[in-house]
Parts: structure tokens; C-alpha cells; sequence
């Protein structure tokens, strides 16, 4: 018997969804045919078999997730006994399954957040806490009613009555399930301030691209406040100011939420830049845009107001330092020149890591972001 792990994909990226099985129990292979289509946080990679032979079991089934190092398939035969391990998987494998790395291996080697099953702390008998496991319920999401704060059996059966009603649970994988790690390391990290202002915006011609001047005022900010264009590393307790300002740009799928990077922005014209958000957005809704298209960025917009909002409280995302929000414009009354006139305002919201920036940078970087786009062009 010789069975195949689950090789590594990539630094950051423990577990795949599996898509689809292109083999099953009984097939003959051969080596390099791909046998199965995984879903990471960042692609869908093809892997191919490391050797000639007949499969005798699958592990898991499509939308099941494997971890990596565990079992994936098992040959009944093969050419050559051979360790499968991550570590050893053939070259030739891995230049197939290609490199799907991250730059934030740091946050993956850091303690992770708890998972939320923790009931540490939660009063309940041996019974109800087995009636819980039973259901798969969490005894920390429960409101104990008995004494001294206890967990009752009917505290549990009411939770259960209640996740009835309200339908099944929706395991998060893919890009959700990413997002959801993501966000929780970043809120135990970070230390996040934000701070909100508006842009007036009416001297702006009409059918401006509010996307690509956006990101020109971004660029003129970090060159006007370089502390924000940084990456923050919490291990050396350091930052690293970058010179060229690598863009990553939220963009919102059916699948989830992605941040693919445009490296140097500023080497694009209005036109290139247009052209350029439009190639990203396409591969990305056809999940075909390059891993090194997803990381790297230096500093992170998000043009939520496309879709709705005035202000927000954007997550930092280690180890960047500074996210920008756009919210929906919206007129107001202001007086200009001694008259009250009707303008259009643009809100933003800056939220940027308190331990390697001030509020006075900032408060600086801000101003210079509403400064260019309070300009007619």
C-alpha cells in the first residue's frame, strides 16, 4: 500500500478544499496525470499524481478539507515504493502544483485565535455538557439559567430548537474560510485607530473615475507621509518604510473577498490604471489571477461606497500598516466664497496600526489625501 499526502502548497496555506476528483476508486494512473483540483485561499491548483498506479481509496469527498500531510489518496500498486510525504513529493510534482506562498508566513508561525469551543470557564454537569457534543453545540454561546450562572439540560435544547428553525450551518471554506482567519489574527495584532473626514468634491467633472482618483491621492499621501506605506513586523518590533507604493485594491466576489495587488501604481497613467483594475477584477471573478497578484501590497484601499456606506471601520491586515475607505458621496450644504452652496462630498475613513504609526502621521497622511482630491483635477 502507498498512500499520498496532501504536499505542501505553499508557506501560509496549511489546508485545500477539495473541488474535484478526476480519478476514482479502481482508476489506473499514471505519473503527473492530475488526479484532483483544490481550492486554497488563494487558487485552484491541479495536482498530479507522484507515481503510476491503481487507486485503492480516496480520502474525503468534493468540499471535504484536507490539511496538509494528510491522506489524500492510496495506491493499491505502483511502479516504485516511494515516501509521498510533503516534503518529498517529486520536483516534477511540485512544479505543477506550483508556488502558492505569502507574505504573511509571520502571522501563520504566531498563536492563533481561539476557535470558539472553548469551555473553559463554563459551568455545566458531565451530562449536559455530553448533550452538547452531542448536538455539536458550543456551551459558550448558550445563556446558562441555572443557579450560579449553570448551564441546564433545556438551556441546550433550546439552543438546538433554535439552530432547527434557523436552517443548517454553513461551514465557511475557500476564500470565506481565509478571510475568517485572517480577520480574526488581525484583530488580535493589530492595534487598529481610525479616523474619519470628509473630501469635497465638486470641482471634480462630471464622469470621473472615482477609483483612479483615489488612488492618485493615495500615492501622493505616502509620498507626503511615507510612514503609512509600510510593512509592520511585530517579532523585531520594527517597520519597514517602502518606496514604491504597492496597491492592494478590495474587490468583492460571490466567493469572497479578495485584495489583489498592483506593485508601483504610481507607474501607470489615468488610462493604464483603468485598464489595469479592469484586468485584476476580471481574473479574479474567474479565479484565475496569479498568486503574486495577491500578495505584497504595502498599503490597502477599499471602495466600499460603490456598493453602500458613508464610514467604516476598515481591518488592517498585518503586516500592512494603513487602509483606506470610500464611502458612498452624498451632497451637503457648505458655504463657499459667502455663499451657501449645495457640493458633493466624498467621506473617508483611514484606519491604520497604532504601534507603528501616530495619529499625528496619521492626520497628515489624511490631509494630504483631501487635499488632491479636493483639486479640479
Amino acid at each position: 500500500m502507498n498512500i499520498f499526502k496532501l504536499p505542501d502548497l505553499g508557506e501560509g496555506l496549511p489546508e485545500a478544499e477539495i473541488v474535484e476528483w478526476f480519478i476514482k476508486e479502481g482508476d489506473s494512473v499514471t505519473s503527473d496525470q492530475v488526479i484532483v483540483a483544490m481550492e486554497t485561499a488563494k487558487a485552484i491548483v491541479e495536482i498530479p499524481s507522484p507515481s503510476t498506479g491503481v487507486i485503492s481509496k480516496l480520502y474525503g469527498s468534493v468540499g471535504d478539507i484536507i490539511h496538509t500531510g494528510d491522506p489524500l489518496l492510496e495506491f493499491a500498486q505502483a511502479d516504485t515504493a516511494q515516501d509521498t510525504s510533503p516534503s518529498s513529493a517529486s520536483t516534477e510534482s511540485n512544479s505543477v502544483v506550483g508556488e502558492i506562498s505569502t507574505d504573511r508566513k509571520q502571522l501563520n508561525e504566531r498563536p492563533q485565535a481561539s476557535s470558539g469551543n472553548s469551555h473553559i470557564g463554563v459551568k455545566a454537569t458531565p451530562a449536559v455538557r455530553a448533550l452538547a457534543k452531542r448536538h455539536d453545540i458550543d456551551l459558550s454561546v448558550i445563556t446558562p439559567s441555572g443557579p450560579d450562572g449553570t448551564i441546564k439540560a433545556s438551556d441546550v435544547e433550546r439552543v438546538v430548537k433554535i439552530y432547527a428553525q434557523v436552517g443548517q450551518l454553513q461551514p465557511l471554506k475557500g476564500v470565506r474560510r481565509a478571510m475568517a482567519k485572517t480577520m480574526a489574527q488581525a484583530h488580535l495584532e493589530v492595534v487598529p485607530v481610525t479616523i474619519i473626514d470628509d473630501a469635497d468634491i465638486y470641482l471634480w467633472p462630471k464622469g470621473t473615475d472615482v477609483t483612479g482618483r483615489l488612488v492618485r491621492a493615495i500615492i501622493l499621501a505616502c509620498k507626503t507621509e511615507p510612514s503609512l506605506n509600510a510593512w509592520y513586523d511585530s517579532h523585531s518590533i520594527g517597520r519597514r518604510l517602502l518606496q514604491q507604493v504597492h496597491l492592494g485594491l478590495a474587490v468583492d466576489t460571490k466567493d469572497g473577498l479578495f485584495v489583489p495587488v498592483i506593485k508601483d501604481v504610481a507607474q501607470y497613467d489615468p488610462t493604464q490604471l483603468r485598464a489595469k483594475i479592469s484586468e485584476i477584477k476580471s481574473l479574479v471573478s474567474n479565479r484565475k489571477i496569479p498568486v503574486d497578484q495577491l500578495r505584497g501590497n504595502s498599503i490597502t484601499l477599499s471602495n466600499f461606497g460603490s456598493i453602500g456606506g458613508k464610514y467604516a471601520n476598515p481591518i488592517v491586515v498585518p503586516p500592512t500598516i494603513a487602509i483606506i475607505g470610500a464611502g458612498r458621496s452624498f451632497s451637503n450644504l457648505v458655504m463657499h466664497n459667502g455663499e451657501i452652496q449645495e457640493h458633493n462630498i466624498l467621506p473617508l475613513s483611514l484606519t491604520f496600526d497604532h504601534r507603528a504609526a501616530t495619529g499625528a502621521e496619521a492626520a497628515r497622511f489624511m490631509q494630504a489625501l483631501i487635499e488632491d482630491l479636493s483639486a479640479k483635477d
